[in-house]
Order: structure tokens, then C-alpha cells, then sequence
């Protein structure tokens, strides 16, 4: 099953110029989910769910190149099999 890298979402979030923290926060959930995500917890990652990934995107696409909103994009379509 196709999970998106919590290495792409951590290169978003530093991009973004957000610690973890911040961005937990802004996208309700907690710090140690985030680091989980990053880390790519096995368990965490399998369960991403498509909301977290969705308010993840939508707190750092308008601070992130355009070459890291088109790999973001590349991965939703390979997570889609598209």
C-alpha cells in the first residue's frame, strides 16, 4: 500500500519555516504525531489519514517553492495511483 514519506511532509514543514510545534498546532494534533510522522513510524505512518495530510499541505503550501508544491503533488498522485 502507497503511504506518503514523512520525509516529504517534514521538508514541507521546514520549508515552511514551522517547528513542530507550530505546526501540530495549527493542524490539531500533537507534537509527538508530528515527530512520529517525520520519523515514519511505522504504525503512524500506515495510518495517516488523508485530513491530517490535507491541513498539513494547506498550513505550508503558500511557503514552500514551486518545486516542493510539485513533488507534493507527484506524491498525492502516486498515493492515488494515478
Amino acid at each position: 500500500m502507497a503511504h506518503f514519506s514523512g520525509l516529504e511532509l517534514k521538508n514541507l514543514r521546514k520549508e515552511a519555516g514551522f517547528t513542530q510545534k507550530v505546526l501540530a498546532s495549527q493542524i490539531g494534533i500533537s507534537r509527538e504525531t508530528v515527530v512520529a510522522i517525520e520519523n515514519e513510524h511505522p504504525k503512524t505512518i500506515d495510518s495517516l489519514s488523508l485530513e491530517v495530510v490535507n491541513a498539513w499541505w494547506l498550513a505550508c503550501r503558500k511557503s514552500v517553492s514551486e518545486s516542493s508544491q510539485l513533488s507534493f503533488k507527484v506524491q498525492v498522485m502516486k498515493f492515488f495511483g494515478m
